[in-house]
Formats: C-alpha cells, sequence, structure tokens
C-alpha cells in the first residue's frame, strides 16, 4: 500500500538544498508546474485493487526553499482524470500539516446530473449513496496513506 524512497536524516540532510540538487517540476492541474529544486525525501501511494480512486504524494526538501509536497488524485488507469495540487512551504511542518488537512474527496467525479429530469429521485439517492460510500472509503485510505508517511519521517523507516 505505501511505497517509499529510503529516508535519511542528519548530516545528509543538512547538505539539501545545495546547487547540485536537481530539477522537479510538480504537476499542477489548471496550471503552471511547480518548479523546484531539492531532494526527494518520501513517496508513496494508496492504490489498491479496485479502488475507484486513490492518492499519490511525493515530498521534498528544498533546502534553504522551503518543503514542496504534490498530491495526486487518481481517478483511472489512465491518468486522463488526474487531479494534481503542489505547493511550496517555508518548513516540513507547515507541509506535513497541509498534507493533513487536505481533503482527500474533494477532487472525486461524483457524476451525477441531479438537473436531468429523466434521472429518478431514487436513482439520485442510490447514486448519492454510492458516491458517499466511494468517498468513506478514499478517505480511509489517505488517512492511512499520511499517517504511515508521517510514522515513517518521524522514526526514520
Amino acid at each position: 500500500m505505501l511505497s517509499s524512497v529510503p529516508l535519511s536524516f542528519g548530516s545528509a540532510t543538512a547538505a539539501l538544498g545545495a546547487h547540485d540538487d536537481p530539477a522537479i517540476a510538480l504537476r499542477v492541474s489548471g496550471g503552471k508546474p511547480l518548479r523546484v529544486r531539492g531532494s526527494m525525501l518520501a513517496q508513496c501511494s494508496s492504490w489498491s485493487a479496485g479502488a475507484p480512486a486513490w492518492h499519490e504524494l511525493v515530498l521534498y526538501d528544498c533546502g534553504t526553499d522551503g518543503c514542496a509536497v504534490g498530491v495526486t488524485t487518481c481517478r483511472g488507469p489512465m491518468g486522463d482524470s488526474d487531479v494534481s495540487h503542489a505547493r511550496l512551504f517555508s518548513d516540513l511542518e507547515a507541509a506535513l500539516a497541509w498534507l493533513q488537512a487536505f481533503d482527500p474527496t474533494a477532487d472525486l467525479d461524483a457524476a451525477i446530473d441531479s438537473s436531468d429530469r429523466r434521472i429518478s429521485t431514487t436513482d439520485i439517492a442510490l447514486r448519492a449513496a454510492a458516491l458517499r460510500q466511494c468517498a468513506d472509503r478514499v478517505e480511509k485510505q489517505y488517512r492511512v496513506l499520511v499517517g504511515e508517511l508521517l510514522y515513517r519521517l518521524e522514526t526514520g523507516e
């Protein structure tokens, strides 16, 4: 469920942000990519078989520029409808707080046109219940993912 780049702390972290760090472009749906220089701290995914949607997280230490975070909501196997967010924060604590506050259900596709008079109210209610069930599953997976990321960052595992 979670894949992570090996984390290293201590003296290696002090060197992060040097000019030899690679340039990174984090996707932003509907906008220009966030371009930073830094070293990856962690990368993880909540993908599981049969999941209607899942999240992929990436976290970079950008040295004196702070910490960059990328969150992608994946809504299908082809990647056509993925929604990506990226932010630059002054420090790791602010980045982690944003990840914890992020709403993992905001980018789900409702696929319900309640204004279509051909759809019965019963059908709308059933679709809404299915969407709520999907949102609950996606939110639970995201919270587990963030919890695992926080644990690995804290323990260095």
